[in-house]
């Protein structure tokens, strides 16, 4: 169904919403023609501080980018609108797509809607969501790498765009000279050919190369591509990879994928013997950090991370006979007391590491209202760092000469203190709904207060002597 027809002051491009069979809707946009061809001219990038329209994008690591300029003016005209289309599609199904300009103007569409979703999940935890997948057509590239990279520090963001290429498109490979080009690639690419071939590659060096050798082989072709028939040839094709060449057999399982990848999209004799080599370098490199990665599970990070703070407050509540968690901690004084200890050094250090990760990737993000934490996550950090680093601070001061542990306290503590005092409203609201687990102080210092006191207390009585070994000793 044809939604509206956006007038420029250069030209005429349609969105379009239809939905598929499976119940998924798509959001298209179509350009001109003309209008691609004129704009091939238009190729400067601009920091994005000149067009607000995308200040949504920066992070902390990457706090700067440049795009297209007249892509992103196209995106202007549309603001009001997508708007109205976000609150819309923010719990819905949503493939958004588009052809030649129309790929840039999805592009950014896409990232506009994944903010907006992630404002909603920020502010309201809501779980109904739909993150929206982007699959353009012959769509040139769009940003430098900062804008890569800022993307990238999304992973819901960056598994997003599915950039379809067909080999003989002058448009795709336009800003992809391989020496001097700012411009970067923005996720996956399937590159086809007329005949039905077809690869994708992830790989951001191998894509350019690849991009680069399309743009010299189309440099008298100025036509803009129609991916009808190229689409059509593609699920007419045989899924048949046939017999492998003289030398293949040879290769290594990693390299002959990416031989036979090349191959199929009539890439192979374009692609240097060294590129590949180069390709498969950082194909094992990737695979390294993604193996890496996998034993930073989060699903499974954050059940471990409930079950042991769940032992955490357990030990909490069990230790009042004893005088309290804080000292049963530092001075245990029975074997069954260090076994249970020893248990909680355990559970302390899975929450830890669960904590310092998720609060760094969060710190990354743009400290608007959206990047804040969610209720439930404000409401849990808030509960652990009141748990446990009061039992951090009881190893900090048991170090002999260790003291000032304020000034030493790790950043993930601070932040969460900090953003927490931010947004007392939304803590208040969530910490109502629960009850707090017994006897836990809202300044999570207040031990190491209470140790700097002994401390000075110490060096008084003994005439203003440094040493405070025996105060890391004596219970409280």
């Amino acid at each position: 169904m044809l939604i509206k027809q956006f007038q420029t002051q250069r030209e005429a491009y349609e969105l379009h919403t239809m939905a598929t069979r499976s119940g998924i809707d798509v959001l298209a946009f179509n350009d001109s023609a003309d209008y691609t061809a004129g704009f091939l001219g238009e190729f400067h990038l601009v920091s994005y501080k000149e067009l607000q329209v995308v200040d949504f994008i920066p992070t902390k690591v990457n706090p700067s980018f440049s795009t297209n300029k007249a892509v992103v003016q196209l995106f202007e005209d549309l603001d009001n609108y997508l708007k109205k289309l976000e609150h819309k599609y923010i719990n819905t199904p949503l493939i958004i797509t588009g052809s030649g300009l129309g790929g840039y103007l999805a592009i950014l569409s896409t990232l506009r809607l994944q903010h907006a979703i992630d404002v909603e999940e920020s502010i309201n935890g809501s779980k109904k969501t739909k993150r929206p997948i982007c699959i353009t057509f012959g769509s040139p590239l769009v940003g430098d790498a900062s804008f890569q990279c800022a993307i990238a520090e999304r992973p819901k963001w960056k598994s997003s765009f599915l950039n379809v290429v067909a080999r003989k498109d002058p448009v795709a490979s336009f800003f992809s000279s391989i020496d001097d080009t700012p411009y970067k690639p923005l996720g996956t690419f399937l590159f086809c050919t007329e005949s039905g071939g077809h690869a994708a590659f992830e790989d951001q060096d191998l894509i350019m190369a690849i991009l680069d050798v399309m743009r010299l082989s189309n440099a008298d072709n100025s036509q803009v591509c129609d991916y009808t028939d190229v689409l059509s040839s593609m699920r007419k094709k045989v899924m048949y990879r046939g017999v492998p060449g003289v030398g293949e057999l040879d290769l290594n399982l990693l390299r002959a994928g990416i031989t036979l990848q090349l191959k199929k999209v009539d890439l192979l004799k374009s692609i240097s013997d060294d590129q590949i080599v180069k390709m498969e370098k950082e194909q094992i490199d990737i695979f390294r950090k993604k193996n890496l990665a996998n034993a930073y599970d989060p699903t499974k990070k954050l059940n471990d991370s409930k079950i042991s703070l769940t032992y955490m407050e357990w030990y909490m509540k069990t230790r009042k006979r004893e005088g309290g968690y804080y000292d049963s901690y530092k001075n245990p004084k029975s074997r069954e007391e260090i076994e249970k200890k020893q248990e909680m050094v355990r559970h302390k250090r899975t929450l830890n590491q669960y904590w310092e990760k998720f609060i760094d990737e969060k710190d990354k993000m743009p400290q608007k209202e959206g990047a804040k934490l969610r209720k439930r996550w404000l409401y849990s950090g808030n509960n652990y760092r009141r748990i446990v680093e009061p039992l951090d601070i009881v190893e900090y001061y048991l170090t002999a000469g260790n003291t000032n542990y304020t000034e030493k306290r790790s950043n993930h503590y601070k932040l969460l203190e900090k953003w927490s005092k931010e947004d007392k409203e939304v803590l208040k609201t969530s910490e109502e709904k629960r009850s707090k687990a017994a006897s836990l102080t809202e300044d999570s210092c207040f031990w190491a207060h209470v140790e700097e006191a002994l401390i000075k207390l110490k060096e008084l009585k003994n005439g203003g002597s440094n040493s405070n070994t025996e105060s890391r000793t004596g219970a409280i």
